[in-house]
């Protein structure tokens, strides 16, 4: 997780702590996790594409 990623996952957290209502924070809590697994895809990707420049062909 890059410095950006962690910023944006420690506000929404303070954001889910802080929401008044239930549908705020399920809103929040499904942002956070939409932002990590994209997070994991762009290493999986990235590691994909260089396991495939690497590979004998």
């Amino acid at each position: 997780m890059d410095e950006n990623q962690r910023w944006a996952h420690e506000e929404l957290t303070r954001l889910m702590k802080n929401s008044p209502t239930y549908e705020d924070q399920a809103f929040y809590r499904a942002l956070d996790q939409l932002m990590l697994k994209q997070a994991q895809r762009l290493i999986n990707a990235a590691g994909e594409l260089d396991g495939r420049s690497w590979a004998d062909k």
